[in-house]
């Protein structure tokens, strides 16, 4: 199939221009910066997708954030993993902060999990 895919271009404020795609699909228009191949190329809201993020439990999203800072303090993923050392050159009132906020989101991810085992098993109904 051949048409036509339109591209618009805005302003930057600090100069500059980008450009955009304007979705082909029949009734949209809408200005994107990725179009999504299948029958038509067509923007992600025309297709029905979403980011991954927004699919992701309350808990899920709560390891993400712990496994984000274990990341910055270079310590093994995973908020199960124990704890590493102190980065060099890292302050050590940055890092207890850090380990600090890791603690608040690791225990909120495993309530969260735990809470929803004990849901599933039949403990919690």
């Amino acid at each position: 199939m051949r048409y036509a895919v339109t591209l618009d271009t805005t302003r930057c404020n600090l100069g500059g221009a980008r450009r955009w795609f304007l979705c082909p699909a029949r009734g949209c228009g809408r200005r994107v910066a990725v179009l999504y191949g299948g029958k038509v190329f067509a923007c992600r809201h025309c297709y029905g997708l979403a980011y991954p993020s927004q699919s992701e439990s309350a808990s899920d999203r709560a390891a993400r954030r712990a496994d984000r800072i274990r990341e910055r303090l270079g310590w093994e993923p995973g908020i199960l993993n124990g704890y590493g050392g102190k980065p060099k050159g890292m302050h050590w009132r940055t890092f207890e902060r850090l380990v600090t906020e890791h603690d608040k989101w690791s225990d909120l991810s495993c309530a969260l999990m735990f809470g929803r085992l004990a849901w599933l098993s039949g403990a919690g109904r």
